[in-house]
């Protein structure tokens, strides 16, 4: 017994990375965890002290959704709160114990995210180096937008957790919890159905007979695909992920009713948010935003333009998911990192909490790239560059009052190009054939 303990952990011990003596693997979630506790920590002094507040505002949202359900009412009372109830009942323990609770919850969810991508990865890249390993977990851990996301009290690294459950459980061959989790994902944020025809599709005849290491997009039978479209392994997964979407779904609107599937779902499909943000088609939008001047304006004033702008968003994005769906479904890791990549840059809202969705995936890329880390460094450059002129034009208009809507706009082209210049880069480097290889190059 005390043998067979032994020989496992050597086989854990193998992918730790160390340096001097230094378990730089674990040390790094120690680092990662502590850095966020010290930012909640002055969050709370900052927000007592300054003018300028470190918590999102989305966090008060929350946090008085929460009040109203404690209360006995519904968290709809809240104007502007648009996600599940779930959220609310999550975030109860910031009125009865302490108003940070939930940034806490957050930040617990940030280390759920960082183990689970090293169990995937793991499964994924057998012979991943310990070198390559730290590395995809620090683009995680120490990456400053996860920090500051979840610090500043947004809830997306709940659902960022959720969706990795699901690839980690597929990995794991455990399809009934890779279901309820794909299906609890939706139910939270609807931005996950993108990913169910990719999941779908990499469920073959063979799942539980195939290891993870030997999916690979060069391996594409597209005879294949239709000719066992609907097998078990499939049908298992689409039928529990369905009844536990339509579960809790059903379950909510009992009990809040229409509201509920407006504000979490209907809401989002429709959105033209004339607010500026990193989207092509916020200047648009804006543009055709109708003057309210009495009751009777905002009841009469339906804008046809902006519901074009918003329904006809969806179809470069239908295309490309699609395209991209067909072309990787079996580098799943892969393929969920342009489909999200693909969607945020083509939605028409883009705001900084939509990079999360992202960035916790990106470490699942980094073994089977070419991309070195010095190149991931200057992509990264180049992302926030592209951003460095609409901070500045946002600065200007938000707290100089000058009018630099058309700026923003230009500024949110360059970074839509940028985003589309770093998708191409990751396309031309990735290297499906690695999956299988002694990743040396790292």
């Amino acid at each position: 017994m005390t043998r067979v303990k032994t020989v496992m952990t050597n086989e854990t011990n193998k992918y730790d990375f160390i340096f001097k003596g230094i378990n730089l693997t674990k040390s790094i979630f120690i680092v990662g965890l502590v850095i966020r506790l010290v930012l909640i920590v002055f969050a709370e002094w900052q927000d007592a002290n300054m003018l300028v507040k470190y918590t999102d505002i989305d966090y008060v949202v929350y946090t008085d959704a929460s009040r109203a359900v404690v209360n006995g009412l519904s968290p709809y009372d809240r104007s502007t709160y648009r996600y599940t109830p779930l959220l609310a009942y999550l975030l109860v323990p910031n009125i009865l114990i302490h108003p940070a609770f939930g940034k806490l919850l957050f930040v617990i969810c940030d280390m759920i995210i960082a183990y689970l991508l090293k169990g995937i990865l793991l499964e994924r890249f057998p012979k991943i180096t310990s070198r390559t390993l730290l590395i995809c977990l620090a683009s995680w851990l120490l990456n400053p937008f996860s920090i500051n996301v979840s610090t500043r009290g947004n809830a997306e690294s709940v659902i960022g957790a959720m969706v990795l459950a699901t690839f980690y459980f597929l990995t794991k061959k455990n399809l009934t919890l890779a279901s309820i989790f794909y299906g609890l994902s939706v139910h939270f944020k609807i931005y996950p159905i993108i990913y169910s025809i990719p999941m779908y599709l990499y469920i073959d005849e063979n799942f539980f007979s195939k290891k993870p290491s030997e999916y690979s997009s060069l391996n594409n039978n597209f005879k294949n695909i239709f000719k066992n479209f609907f097998n078990k392994n499939r049908l298992k997964f689409f039928f529990i992920s369905a009844f536990t979407f339509i579960s809790l779904t059903f379950i909510m609107y009992l009990i809040y009713g229409y509201i509920f599937l407006f504000e979490t779902y209907l809401y989002h499909v429709i959105r033209a948010d004339n607010r500026h943000n990193f989207s092509v088609y916020f200047y648009q939008i804006y543009l055709n935003t109708p003057i309210v001047e009495t009751v009777g304006d905002l009841v009469g004033k339906v804008n046809g333009s902006n519901m074009i702008v918003a329904l006809a968003s969806f179809l470069p994005q239908v295309i490309l998911l699609l395209a991209i769906t067909l072309v990787y479904f079996n580098d799943l890791e892969f393929c969920l990192l342009l489909e999200t990549i693909t969607f945020v840059a083509f939605n028409k809202v883009c705001t900084v909490q939509y990079f999360i969705w992202y960035y916790s995936i990106l470490p699942l890329v980094i073994p089977s790239s070419s991309l070195g880390l010095i190149q991931y460094i200057v992509l990264f450059a180049v992302w926030m560059g592209s951003q460095g002129l609409w901070f500045y034009s946002a600065f200007n208009l938000e707290f100089l009052g000058l009018q630099t809507f058309w700026n923003i706009w230009l500024a949110g082209l360059l970074f839509f190009m940028a985003n589309i210049y770093i998708l191409i880069k990751l396309i031309l480097n990735h290297n499906p054939i690695k999956v299988n290889q002694y990743l040396k190059s790292k």
